[in-house]
């Protein structure tokens, strides 16, 4: 396993556990029955899914970026 293929498989997870973890807290504000806890768990679910949001963009913009490189190195290398 090379480490361009680790780093894309975790490229893949880190957002679906970020939004995973953002359901799920959203899912426990809605069932618990403390009003504290309600909010604490809403405010982490609503944290986390803004925190996979950013990372998917960054990810993309990763992608992207490297994407550009490759293109380029093959245009220098035709020319």
């Amino acid at each position: 396993m090379t480490v361009r293929r680790t780093v894309g498989g975790a490229l893949i997870v880190v957002p679906s556990l970020l939004s995973g973890a953002g359901v799920a807290f959203i899912l426990a504000a809605i069932l618990v029955d403390n009003q504290v806890l309600r909010d604490v768990f809403a405010i982490l679910g609503a944290i986390m899914l803004w925190f996979d949001f950013f990372v998917t963009m960054a990810i993309i913009r990763y992608t992207l970026r490297s994407l550009d490189r490759r293109v380029a190195a093959l245009e220098r290398e035709r020319r």
